[in-house]
């Protein structure tokens, strides 16, 4: 007498679990570059990048020195990006772009209280904006 259909499906069910299980593990959290020289917490100016976005995109110019930026250029080029799907909605331009996600609440914190992120996103003139 053969296995039932029920328990060869709760085995594929199980194999693929562990399959998908496996493949979502978050990767390591990176080394870092050190913010260097210590950045100074300044104000933060927020701007919108062209009419008609204000309530929409906020950019911040000169978030990092030029060479904190191209060190982390360097960097980030070194990191396994995913490229995201190339098939648009019906109506939607094509958009590819190439990702990295991390969970790292120590690198967060460090962004959100050492480089005045903080001050800047929870001022009065943006909070509309969340």
């Amino acid at each position: 007498m053969g296995k039932d259909k029920s328990s060869k499906q709760s085995a594929v069910n199980k194999r693929a679990h562990q399959s998908s299980a496996a493949q979502s593990v978050a990767p390591a959290t990176p080394n870092w570059p050190p913010f260097k020289p210590p950045l100074p917490v300044t104000d933060l100016m927020l701007t919108s990048p062209a009419r008609g976005f204000e309530n929409t995109i906020a950019v911040i110019h000169n978030f990092w020195p030029k060479s904190l930026c191209r060190d982390y250029v360097t960097f980030l080029k070194t990191l396994p990006l995913t490229t995201t799907p190339g098939r648009p909605k019906r109506g939607e331009a094509v958009r590819q772009n190439d990702r990295y996600q991390v969970n790292d609440p120590v690198f967060s914190q460090k962004l959100w209280l050492e480089t005045g992120l903080k001050n800047a996103l929870r001022d009065d003139s943006v909070r509309h904006l969340w």
